[in-house]
């Protein structure tokens, strides 16, 4: 059975148990992080033991879909990446903790001001591509130097483990389907471009409204994607055929390391 370029409804872990084993490329996963965000579907409220398990679950089928040279993101929050760092070490390696920088609400206690992007690979080959950057920085703490620093696009930003320069989706006017956590494109273009080659299969077993999909399909790689709330499967089919229609609008590159600069496309 063909399964590039498609978007199953269903469980994540229904669906991949019926998957062959090694057969993605890459794979990217933003879960529910049990804050009680409604889903439509699925009930993101449970007790810290079962949400671990039942991330346990999914991480197990995932580490089983990767090709050997493959690669996985996990998006998660800081207080659940030390949980999954210490169950995935001990099937993947570490390449990264890489923590996006994200404004937080003071509620009365100490918030968490960024999200934890874990990093692992199934071996110690796998793809990895060096975006460049225009810009040689030297170590420079004047005013002028840390300005300069604030990068635009992804064509300027330099690898670090701080990612300071993508930004959420915050407002729910530009959400599609009214999703309580969708991600910026741009944000899935440097994953993408860093972790895969053209032709390459990109795996996201919580797809949301398609924005892994959307940015797989448009850097040329072949998508497979799995969502439980079929209203955002249908959001998700649309997105990606109004994709094709704005094609011709990005300025759309032919090297690997170079951006689509997507920042406006939803």
């Amino acid at each position: 059975m063909n399964y590039e370029n498609k978007i199953i409804n269903g469980d994540c872990i229904e669906q991949m148990r019926t998957l062959p084993s090694e057969f993605v490329d890459l794979a990217f996963a933003d879960p529910p992080y049990n804050l009680e965000k409604d889903y439509g579907v699925y009930i993101d409220s449970n007790t810290p033991k079962n949400y671990l398990k039942w991330t346990e679950q999914w991480l197990k089928e995932i580490i089983r879909l990767l090709k050997p040279r493959g690669s996985l993101y996990l998006l998660t929050l800081p207080k659940w990446a030390l949980h999954h760092a210490v169950f995935l070490d001990k099937f993947l390696f570490r390449q990264n903790t890489i923590a996006w920088d994200a404004l937080s609400t003071p509620r009365g206690k100490i918030m968490p001001a960024h999200y934890s992007l874990l990093f692992y690979t199934k071996s110690l080959e796998y793809t990895f591509n060096q975006l460049k950057s225009k810009h040689n920085w030297t170590h420079c703490s004047r005013s002028k130097c840390i300005g300069q620093r604030n990068f635009s696009s992804l064509q300027d930003a330099l690898y670090s483990d701080i990612w300071s320069n993508l930004y959420r989706v915050k407002h729910r006017g530009k959400r599609h389907a009214h999703h309580p956590t969708q991600l910026p494109l741009p944000f899935m273009e440097r994953i993408i471009l860093t972790s895969s080659n053209r032709g390459n299969l990109v795996f996201d077993p919580f797809l949301g409204v398609g924005t892994t999909a959307i940015v797989a399909k448009l850097l040329e790689r072949k998508y497979l994607g799995i969502e439980i709330n079929p209203e955002y499967v249908q959001e998700a089919q649309k997105n990606l055929a109004q994709a094709f229609s704005f094609r011709s609008r990005l300025e759309f590159q032919n090297k690997p390391q170079e951006s689509l600069n997507l920042n406006n496309f939803l």
